[in-house]
């Protein structure tokens, strides 16, 4: 097709190519040609720019489904039970499937690197164990490698899936917890894994120090690792069972518990290891109906250690099932 272009010098492309959007006039659906010395960037409309205009031939682009489910083959019956969701953590995909669909699993992993192009590894999730938390994950398309490398805010962490936990879900929970840290803060990340909240706050909030605890070696690695990367300074990571190494640290001032099946098991240690006047970011996932008799259980827990317990914030960070929810605490003890 031809069309009416923008001749820019290489070096000046990405620029120009950002200036024709804010004025509307960059040309969608052309494939964008270039040769030794110039870009040649497709236009609706003449914008003085300073650089000349041609007119050229390109090629359209074809436009790709957002919706993986819009390429996948599969009996009509079988369409309502294809996933609706997936994660992704840099290059692998993580999908969820019923038995039913689980024999079209290849052709459902092609369809989702299809549609994220970043992604070169799919696997089928089928459960988290309970030993570090790890999950069983089974490669159905692309590369055999589970090693990758995430961003989220700006920050990067390295894993392999298949040794570590870590749920991009989380993300926005990692920042609210990272904006109440103030500068000097003391804080305990009981179940840190590969450090995505210890690092997320040593970066942009200036504490004292950050005890990264976890049981996993190959997450002390990564994390160690995922320090090195992101250069902080002030997240002194821990190999060890928190019941235990609490016990060892100074005082904090903030504690955070993200261990949602089993966190509430530590939660003497955790109360003991604050200052009076310390915060708790307690995680669970629980039937919704619970809150009220959790909180009570935490109260009750806080009384045997001497402490009141204020309630600070609640949050329903995400549903776990049709009668599940994955919910956050923010919390002082007095």
């Amino acid at each position: 097709m031809d069309s009416l272009c923008v001749v820019v010098p290489k070096k000046k492309a990405e620029p120009v190519r950002k200036r024709l959007m804010e004025k509307g006039a960059l040309r969608k659906g052309l494939q964008v040609r270039s040769d030794a010395k110039n870009v040649y960037l497709p236009v609706t409309q003449r914008v003085d720019l300073g650089y000349p205009f041609e007119t050229m031939s390109f090629e359209e682009l074809q436009e790709q489904p957002k919706d993986y489910r819009l390429l996948v083959d599969v009996p009509n019956g079988l369409r309502s039970q294809l996933p609706s969701s997936y994660d992704v953590l840099g290059s692998v995909a993580l999908v969820k499937m019923d038995d039913e669909v689980l024999p079209h699993a290849e052709q459902i992993g092609r369809a989702i690197m299809a549609v994220q192009r970043a992604v070169t590894t799919v696997c089928v999730d089928e459960g988290v164990r309970e030993e570090y938390r790890t999950r069983t994950l089974r490669v159905v398309a692309g590369d055999d490698t589970t090693e990758t490398t995430h961003k989220e805010y700006g920050l990067v962490f390295r894993m392999d899936v298949r040794n570590v936990f870590f749920s991009p879900r989380l993300a926005t929970e990692r920042d609210i917890v990272a904006k109440q840290v103030q500068p000097g803060e003391v804080v305990i990340d009981m179940f840190a894994g590969i450090g995505p909240f210890s690092i997320m706050i040593a970066k942009t909030r200036q504490p004292k120090v950050v005890y990264a605890i976890d049981t996993n070696p190959e997450a002390i690695r990564y994390m160690q690792e995922n320090i090195a990367l992101n250069k902080v300074s002030t997240v002194m990571p821990i190999l060890g069972d928190a019941r235990e190494e609490v016990a060892k640290l100074e005082p904090a001032d903030r504690v955070i518990m993200n261990l949602p099946h089993s966190a509430r098991e530590f939660l003497p240690e955790a109360i003991s290891s604050l200052k009076p006047g310390g915060v708790m970011h307690f995680y669970e996932i629980m039937e919704d109906s619970e809150l009220d008799s959790r909180f009570g259980m935490i109260a009750d827990t806080a009384v045997r250690k001497g402490r009141v317990m204020k309630e600070l914030a609640r949050r329903k960070v995400k549903s776990y099932s049709p009668t599940m929810s994955f919910y956050a605490f923010d919390l002082s003890f007095i």
